[in-house]
């Protein structure tokens, strides 16, 4: 569909900080609306798909948790690359309750002795019931 700047509905929910009920909804509708970047303009000077805008706005962790289990639906996303996209706007991920998902998928791809061990992460996407950060595991 042609939306203006490439913003879906599901861009406008995060950008506008609606409620989890309403991300959950517009994710059951159209799933894939959570790879979707927009095109260079509007608000933002790059493009952001609806996890790294919900990051920007610093959404509740419910609704950025949700995108980030849809995101990692996609096999695609589910790559060293993919996973280490995440990284490129570290700056805008200021939160705790964001920083956490991200930054134990991110370590999965790093050789750093200050990552945590693959059953740490593992432990750790078990208990948030993100299961498809454990598949990565």
């Amino acid at each position: 569909k042609d939306y203006r700047y490439g913003w879906t509905p599901l861009h406008l929910a995060c950008h506008n900080k609606a409620p989890f009920e309403v991300v959950d909804a517009l994710l059951k509708a159209w799933p894939g609306a959570v790879k979707e970047e927009n095109s260079n303009g509007g608000t933002f000077l790059c493009k952001v798909s609806p996890l790294q805008l919900a990051c920007c706005i610093k959404a509740p962790f419910e609704v950025t948790a949700l995108l980030l289990k849809t995101w990692l639906c996609y096999k695609e996303n589910r790559t060293k690359s993919a996973i280490m996209s995440l990284q490129r706007d570290t700056t805008v991920y200021t939160e705790d309750v964001v920083k956490a998902p991200r930054s134990h998928l991110l370590a999965l791809f790093k050789n750093d002795t200050d990552s945590p061990s693959p059953n740490e992460i593992m432990d750790y996407f078990v208990r948030i019931e993100m299961w498809d950060g454990v598949s990565l595991v």
